[in-house]
């Protein structure tokens, strides 16, 4: 056979180099770029063994993000914040990234707004999510909670402003308000098809990890066709939790369980708390003052508060409720006459709420008036609870 001699030859071998080339640039970006639906390894052989350019357009075209849509790897040790629009402020009265840890937040907003139509669902929004931090995000149906969680998992696009995020996408886990999954996989073939998609370096014990954190485990065999709304809630955060995300947004995770399933689902979110940042969104007022540590509250678009939970709830009358056995109307007369006291209401039977404008006068003082009445005292609870100062802020 002879070889091509000649310009010809002069062409294969400039053809080749420049083939070379474009390959040797494009593995180059391979380890700088954030890559999808593939593992990076993956789409290194997509480029040397796939024919020209074949392989080449796949992954420019389908594997590498646009920088227009790629989120910056801050780290831990940066500042997502660095460079972005000055004035990252949330609208509460108390600055979120004064917290502690707060100076390094995961997730940051800059005026997000995002309109259908004549409909605004979010109205200038300014979110600041400390790393670590276990926030909750709370408002009315339709206040526009799921429309920031798609925006911040990626799923839609802001009409306006800016978000920053201090990890990979890939490192965001996003639980649906309602998961669906293929009624003919089992349970373990959907976990262990998370963990393909978003973490394959991971190894096969994860999926097992994974469903015993839900208590799933002993129907890791069965079809999820069969499973109840329940059981496929506790799925959908399993797939979540299989690829160990720094990042995990859950969109009512507890709205569908049981009693005893919803106290497991808070209990995992209290195990995962400091390591995980997790934000949460519900109308389960009671779930966030469980598990949350940092709130925000959305009403019609617009952010209300935002910052710890016991500044919110000190925002608003203090409140407490007696249960005594005696006479609760003497008692009250005599509640009355205090300075501290505000206001004070015969609930029932043996039942009184006190408003006070000083509740450490107030948690002295009201033991002291029950015994000196010759009052036995049952019970003295706070009555100021999430669902109380959430009501005063929005109505």
């Amino acid at each position: 056979m002879q070889l091509p001699a000649g310009p010809l030859l002069w062409g294969l071998v400039l053809a080749g180099t420049l083939v070379v080339l474009i390959d040797a640039a494009l593995l180059l970006d391979l380890r700088r770029a954030e890559v999808r639906h593939l593992p990076r390894w993956a789409w290194g052989l997509v480029i040397v063994l796939v024919s020209f350019p074949i392989g080449e357009i796949l992954y420019l075209v389908v594997g590498r993000v646009p920088v227009a849509e790629r989120v910056p790897d801050g780290g831990r040790d940066s500042n997502p914040l660095a460079g972005a629009p000055p004035a990252v402020r949330p609208t509460a009265t108390r600055d979120v990234r004064a917290m502690p840890g707060a100076g390094d937040p995961v997730i940051a907003t800059t005026a997000v707004t995002k309109t259908y139509g004549d409909t605004t669902a979010l109205d200038q929004v300014d979110l600041v999510v400390p790393r670590g931090a276990t926030y909750g995000l709370i408002g009315p149906n339709g206040a526009g909670k799921t429309t920031m969680l798609s925006i911040l998992a990626g799923l839609r696009q802001p009409t306006s402003g800016a978000f920053h995020l201090g990890v990979e996408r890939r490192r965001v886990a996003v639980l649906v308000d309602t998961p669906l999954f293929e009624p003919w996989l089992t349970a373990r073939e959907v976990v262990d098809l998370a963990r393909t998609l978003v973490a394959p370096d991971l190894g096969g014990d994860r999926v097992d990890i994974a469903l015993r954190e839900v208590g799933l485990s002993d129907a890791a065999e069965r079809r999820t066709g069969g499973f109840s709304r329940g059981m496929l809630q506790r799925l959908g955060i399993a797939t979540c939790l299989v690829g160990a995300p720094e990042v995990l947004m859950l969109d009512e995770p507890s709205s569908a369980l049981d009693p005893a399933g919803r106290r497991e689902v808070l209990d995992l979110i209290g195990r995962l708390a400091g390591t995980t940042t997790i934000v949460l969104s519900t109308h389960i007022l009671a779930d966030v003052q469980q598990v949350c540590d940092v709130v925000g509250v959305i009403d019609e678009g617009r952010l209300r508060y935002q910052g710890p939970i016991e500044e919110l709830l000190a925002r608003t009358s203090s409140r407490y409720r007696l249960q005594v056995r005696g006479d609760a109307t003497a008692l009250a007369d005599r509640l009355g006459r205090e300075p501290w006291v505000t206001d004070v209401e015969v609930q029932g039977t043996g039942r009184l709420q006190v408003v006070t404008d000083d509740a450490a006068q107030a948690e002295h003082g009201l033991p002291r008036l029950v015994a000196e009445g010759g009052i036995r005292l049952v019970s003295l609870n706070p009555a100021t609870d999430l669902e109380t100062a959430f009501l005063e802020l929005t109505r």
